[in-house]
């Protein structure tokens, strides 16, 4: 699910380091103007010029983009390595969660790569939808909506009906900056990976995302803290981040995991080395022996199908600014200025209008509950961590359900989200 705002704040500061002077000096107003701001960074915009053309609604396509290993927990018998299969999963949908932004020239394997830039801010109600196809036919489907814009938070769902599993969850992000230190985002969410031929369930956790690098303007990513995955077969994946230090050996994005069995007094099963953004060794917590040795590059991507952007809601991500993606396109800040602050204007105006009117915007494919989530609360039991065993609903607007797969089946089928409004406040034909 979930980086959204630590990606956009990255790929902006990697931008500027190849523009202009004129741009270098506008990074520099940009930070110093950051520096000014108290409080939750995360609504903040900037300039139109480090824009990629994709929006951060995007970005969840990440958890099943490795989707042969997102459907083997449903084939594996034994449930210790289900769980295994689920944290690897995890581990490996790190990279392209934090480096995942489409570039100015489209995607790439190696997301770290190639002329990268800011992703576009979601509005509330935008929605990213599509499909992964499997090996044997069998398609996930992807549903992600922007639920809430103060604090900005991404819900999404994905599911494959003829494996019986699926991955939903949300996330808000609290950002802060300090010229020493740089970006550091606290993400507030979790996800749920349900199996349902063997009547599992695996809740997951999420890392601290820090941008260094900044002030010797060779800006890159760390993930920090410790994260979890909660099975309800037993197992406890304990997952501890570490980022290069000023002195020692240390390595950038150094990730180390343990799964271990919470009924037999918290024995090691399996352990993970290496880095999330390059190779992993899996080892038998038992025997030391190795099990699998191998580079998050060789395992397979799926990339998501979505229908053309003319057959789209103008609430889906892609028509909703496609205009703006236009002018990114053909280099016209110009353009991009211009459309995306019709948007931007336009959801102003909308808000204060359901503010006078006294009535909140309708969400489609989540609903927010008022009840508390005790799915979360069994699972989260085995989490040692007191923080992470509680939802903080205050900060995330709210505790986010999806509908459930028919109920979302008949909105995809009618394709009309919305009805006749369009982001930009306009009546819009369908």
């Amino acid at each position: 699910m979930p980086y959204e705002y630590a990606t956009k704040l990255l790929f902006y500061f990697k931008a500027q380091m190849s523009q202009s002077q004129s741009n270098i000096s506008q990074l520099k107003d940009f930070l110093s103007y950051l520096i000014t701001v108290k409080g939750d960074l995360s609504n903040i915009t900037a300039p139109p010029f480090t824009l990629s053309p994709r929006s951060v609604v995007e970005i969840p396509a990440s958890w099943a983009e490795r989707h042969d290993l997102f459907l083997q927990p449903a084939q594996e018998q034994e449930p210790a390595r289900r769980s295994l299969l689920v944290l690897k999963n995890f581990l490996c949908s790190l990279k392209r969660q934090v480096y995942t932004a489409a570039t100015a020239k489209g995607r790439s394997d190696d997301c770290s790569d190639g002329e990268v830039r800011k992703p576009l801010n979601a509005i509330l109600g935008e929605l990213f939808l599509g499909v992964l196809e499997g090996n044997d036919g069998s398609t996930t489907k992807l549903i992600c909506e922007q639920v809430s814009h103060h604090p900005p938070v991404t819900a999404c769902c994905l599911y494959n009906e003829t494996h019986g599993i699926s991955s939903s969850g949300y996330v808000a992000q609290e950002t802060t900056f300090n010229p020493t230190s740089g970006v550091r985002v606290k993400q507030i969410g979790h996800a749920i990976i349900r199996d349902e031929g063997h009547e599992e369930s695996h809740l997951m956790t999420l890392p601290t995302i820090a941008i260094k690098g900044l002030l010797v303007g060779q800006p890159y990513p760390e993930l920090e803290g410790t994260c979890y995955i909660s099975s309800s077969s037993g197992y406890l994946a304990t997952i501890d981040f570490q980022g290069k230090r000023m002195l020692g050996s240390s390595k950038k994005n150094s990730v180390r995991a343990e799964l271990s069995d919470v009924r037999d007094g918290g024995r090691i099963l399996f352990e993970v080395s290496g880095q999330w953004n390059d190779r992993l060794t899996i080892t038998d917590g038992t025997n030391r022996k190795l099990v699998e040795d191998f580079s998050i590059d060789d395992v397979p991507l799926t990339e998501l199908q979505t229908k053309p952007i003319a057959e789209q809601s103008p609430w889906e991500s892609r028509k909703a600014w496609a205009k703006v993606a236009e002018g990114i396109g053909v280099g016209s800040m110009h353009v991009v200025s211009n459309e995306k602050g019709k948007i931007e204007n336009a959801q102003r105006e909308m808000r204060a209008a359901e503010e006078s009117a006294n009535i909140e915007w309708p969400r489609l494919f989540f609903q927010n509950s008022e009840d508390s989530d005790q799915e979360f609360v069994l699972l989260a039991k085995a989490i040692p961590d007191h923080m992470a065993r509680n939802i903080d609903k205050e900060r995330t607007a709210g505790i986010w359900k999806f509908i459930g797969v028919s109920a979302a089946k008949a909105l995809l089928e009618e394709g009309i989200f919305h009805r006749s409004l369009a982001p930009t406040g306009q009546a819009e034909s369908y």
